[in-house]
């Protein structure tokens, strides 16, 4: 692109510099002429006044012996001065004695002070004689300012013609040194627009290392560092529209407005508009009010929800354009832009998510369902089978009991043999009482339906206790315990068992502390060890707690565990009070 000679930097560079070189050099020129003009005209009044003076002295004598001829023989061969005019002396009479040169043709000319202020080209000049304090006449001088005036022209014309040679030359090397400096400056212009344009291939010469070679230097790195930044950022672009194009949520940015500025086409199939109809529309109409869906939350269809950032992923309820609605995923974001906001937000379609945890949460449902049915039905084939075993087994190995001690009594003095077989019998009998009388105890203590839950409690401690002496083992009870209903009851003593159960095969501890209270409508159960404790978010395969929680949930409470690796395990357990549902 061409540029004005007004505008060149060339030019203006060059003018500026002849420019001042010119009134720099006329006011040097119009000093030095002063001090010349000043010059002369100080040597000319210190002539004129010297020669002015040494006749005024010498003419004295021969006035007052009126030797006139000698007077005039004297002044003849100080008279021949280049500059002097005329020379005339006069005595006390004013009448002239001697004249030389030529007298002025008007009247007398008034006396001079100093050659510059002289109008007429000649300075007239005077002086009285006087001897002894009398005036004896007077000496008149006049000397021409011809060859003054000629000496200060001719420095005049060399001063001019000196700087006229020195303007010559400075333009010639202003010229030379601007023409070799502003070409390159040109090159760094034309390098630079071309950058503008988008060419970052050029390169700019860097001939010298001077301040113009190190910018072409500088320069030449930029664009290398710029060409490589929009090489990048054109693969960034690149890919995010891949990835925008392609991808199934739906994207958008908006001003602080609301107003719609871009969209992906994945926008275009989640809500049904085109993508005409979504740019400059309102994001609000993306999405329903709270009261148009439950999973709506937050009230998103206001403006002014859409400039809030979302640190995560927030549950919405989209709506189409043909006004159905469906379940979302929000994510808002936003960057300033010369100070201007824009916000970024994300989309994506949790419908088969939604649909498939409702599925989940009906099988979990039903799975709850079974297991409390499981758990119901156990107790009841444990209380049955207790029962049987009670009923049948245990009359049958009373039975065999009598028979063995009365076979035992009436043989032991007639045959040994019978007697030692009916105390064997007796033996065995008694073993397998109490190993039956064990196995119903653990089916369904009958100490739990006949006394309650404490003295069940009370009862199973005292036997895990004794088979475990090395551990320590306390029970305490307050409030009031008796009519808790059987579910609660059989809850909290398998709850009980399970957990001494785990407590004696992994936990390793030399303490256990069990608590069970009634507090406000709810029943509240703490069992704690000093064992090894175990990491609780470290999957397991133990179904122990499983089966704890299940049994608590089925009964509306809650079961809490907090362990810590070494430093033991505690179960809290908070079951509320309500009216025993008959199973």
């Amino acid at each position: 692109m061409l540029v004005s000679p007004l505008r060149s930097l060339r030019v203006r560079l060059i003018v500026s510099v002849v420019v001042i070189e010119i009134v720099m050099l006329s006011l040097l020129v119009w000093s030095n002429m002063g001090v010349i003009r000043q010059a002369h005209a100080d040597r000319l009044w210190d002539t004129a006044t010297s020669m002015l003076e040494q006749i005024a002295t010498t003419s004295g004598g021969h006035l007052i012996e009126v030797d006139y001829a000698t007077l005039e023989e004297y002044l003849r061969n100080i008279a021949d001065h280049d500059e002097l005019s005329y020379l005339m002396v006069l005595d006390r009479d004013d009448r002239p004695v001697v004249t030389l040169g030529e007298l002025p043709d008007v009247n007398w000319p008034e006396k001079d002070s100093q050659p510059l202020e002289v109008t007429d080209g000649v300075l007239d000049i005077s002086r009285d004689i006087r001897i002894g304090g009398q005036l004896m006449g007077q000496v008149r001088m006049g000397f021409s300012l011809e060859l003054m005036n000629r000496a200060i022209d001719s420095a005049r014309v060399r001063s001019i013609a000196i700087a006229a040679t020195e303007i010559t030359l400075t333009i010639l090397a202003t010229v030379f040194i601007g023409v070799h400096l502003t070409r390159r400056l040109g090159l760094l212009a034309n390098a630079a627009q071309r950058v503008g344009a988008g060419d970052y291939e050029v390169a700019v010469p860097t001939e010298v290392r001077d301040e113009v070679g190190m910018t072409a230097t500088a320069f030449n790195h930029m664009v290398a560092e710029v060409s490589q930044r929009t090489r990048h950022l054109e693969e960034s672009l690149a890919r995010e529209r891949v990835i925008e194009e392609t991808s199934i949520d739906g994207m958008v940015t908006y001003d602080a407005d609301g107003r719609i500025l871009s969209v992906n086409p994945a926008m275009q199939q989640l809500f049904g508009y085109s993508e005409r109809e979504l740019l400059g529309a309102k994001t609000s109409m993306l999405l329903a009010p709270v009261s148009a869906g439950k999973d709506a939350g937050e009230d998103f269809s206001s403006s002014a929800c859409w400039t809030q950032t979302t640190g995560t992923q927030r549950e919405v309820t989209g709506r189409r354009k043909d006004g159905s609605c469906f379940p979302l995923e929000l994510y808002i974001g936003h960057v300033a832009i010369n100070d201007e906001p824009l916000f970024a937000a994300t989309l994506h379609d949790i419908t088969e998510r939604k649909q498939a945890e409702h599925e989940c949460h009906n099988l979990l449902e039903g799975n709850r369902f079974l297991i409390h049915k499981s758990l119901a039905v156990q107790e009841e084939e444990r209380r049955h089978l207790a029962r049987e075993l009670h009923d049948e087994l245990g009359q049958c190995m009373t039975a065999i009991q009598a028979d063995a001690e009365i076979i035992h009594e009436q043989s032991k003095r007639k045959d040994t043999k019978v007697a030692t077989s009916a105390e064997a019998i007796l033996n065995v009998s008694s073993r397998m009482y109490d190993v039956v009388h064990t196995m119903m105890q653990r089916l369904r203590p009958s100490v739990l339906d006949d006394l309650g839950l404490v003295a069940a409690l009370e009862e199973e401690v005292e036997a895990w206790q004794a088979r475990h002496p090395d551990i320590d083992c306390s029970f305490v009870k307050s409030g009031e315990l008796m009519g808790l209903g059987e579910r609660v009851n059989i809850s909290l003593y398998r709850i009980v068992q399970e957990s001494l159960t785990n407590i004696a095969k992994h936990a390793g501890a030399t303490q256990v502390k069990l608590n069970l209270a009634s507090r406000q409508q709810a029943v509240l159960l703490d069992i704690e060890d000093n064992g090894r404790g175990m990491d609780i978010n470290k999957p397991g395969r133990g179904l122990g707690l499983i089966g704890m929680r299940e049994r608590i949930e089925a009964l509306d409470g809650t079961l809490t565990v907090n362990a810590t690796p070494g430093r033991g395990v505690s179960i809290h357990v908070n079951i509320p009070l309500v009216l025993e549902t008959p199973v």
